[in-house]
C-alpha cells in the first residue's frame, strides 16, 4: 500500500475517483449483452486464455514504465508502477493452473487462443507504456481493476455451475475480482493520481475511459462459437 502525503485530502482523492468512475462509466454504452453468449465450460476456458495473456503482460510492461517514471525524474508515478508490477508477478500462473484443472495442456492454449478483445488490450496497453509519456499506462491499470471489482462472489458462483463437478478453474478470476485485491490496488491508484498535477489526471483519465471502451466494444467478428473455440481446443486435451 502506498502511504498518503501530508498534502493529500480525502476530498482530493474522492474527487480523482470520481473523476475516473466517470471516464469507466462513460463507454458503458458500448456493451451489448444481449451479444454474449452464455457460459459453458468451453468457453471458461477460452475466457482463461484471454486472462492468462492480460496478467502475463502487466509485471513486464509495468516494470518497464516504473524505470520510464524514474528516468523521467516522477517518483510517485514509479512507485506506483514499481509496487503495481510486484504485486501482479506470477497472477499468470493462476490462469494456466486453471486451465490445466479443466484437462487442458494450458501451455500449448495460450499459444494457439488469442481472444480479440484480450489481445487488444494487451496491444493498447504497449503501446500506453512505449509512448512519448507512458502515463496513460496508469489509466489502463485502474480501468481494468475498477471493472474487476465488479465481479462479485455470485458471479464466481455462476462460473463454477458450469465447470464439471470437482473442477476448480476460478483460482485467476477470484483474484481479479472484488474478493481479491483489486480494491485495494484501486485504493493506492487513486492516492497516487491525486498527487498529480491536473492535466496528468486528465491524461489517465482519458486512457480509463479508452480502456473500458476496449473492453465493452464486441468484436466485429462477433463472438466464436462454442464449436469454433473447441476445434482450437480440441489439440490441447490432456484426457
Amino acid at each position: 500500500m502506498l502511504n498518503a502525503s501530508p498534502t493529500t485530502t480525502d476530498r482530493e482523492v474522492a474527487s480523482v475517483r470520481n473523476l475516473l468512475d466517470r471516464a469507466v462509466a462513460s463507454a458503458f454504452g458500448h456493451a451489448r449483452p444481449g451479444a454474449v453468449p452464455p457460459l459453458t465450460a468451453t468457453r471458461w476456458a477460452w475466457r482463461l486464455a484471454g486472462l492468462y495473456h492480460l496478467t502475463h503482460s502487466t509485471p513486464t510492461l509495468l516494470g518497464l514504465a516504473a524505470e520510464r517514471f524514474a528516468a523521467a525524474g516522477r517518483g510517485i508515478l514509479a512507485d506506483w508502477a514499481r509496487e503495481r508490477a510486484r504485486e501482479e508477478s506470477n497472477h499468470d500462473r493462476l490462469a494456466l493452473r486453471d486451465l490445466r484443472d479443466l484437462g487442458y495442456d494450458a501451455e500449448r492454449v495460450v499459444e494457439r487462443v488469442r481472444p480479440a478483445t484480450a489481445i487488444r488490450m494487451v496491444d493498447y496497453f504497449q503501446r500506453s507504456v512505449h509512448a512519448d509519456d507512458p502515463i496513460g499506462c496508469v489509466g489502463y491499470a485502474y480501468a481494468i481493476e475498477r471493472l474487476a471489482m465488479t465481479v462479485r462472489e455470485p458471479d464466481i458462483r455462476a462460473v463454477e455451475a458450469v465447470l464439471p463437478a470437482g473442477t476448480r478453474a476460478t483460482r485467476c478470476l477470484r483474484v481479479h475480482s472484488a474478493a481479491g485485491s483489486d480494491g485495494d490496488h484501486v485504493a493506492d491508484t487513486l492516492l497516487a493520481v491525486a498527487r498529480l498535477a491536473a492535466g496528468e489526471r486528465a491524461r489517465i483519465a482519458e486512457a480509463a475511459r479508452d480502456t473500458a471502451i476496449l473492453c465493452f466494444t464486441p468484436d466485429p467478428a462477433g463472438p466464436p462459437s462454442d464449436a469454433d473455440i473447441e476445434a482450437q481446443l480440441a489439440p490441447c486435451r490432456l484426457h
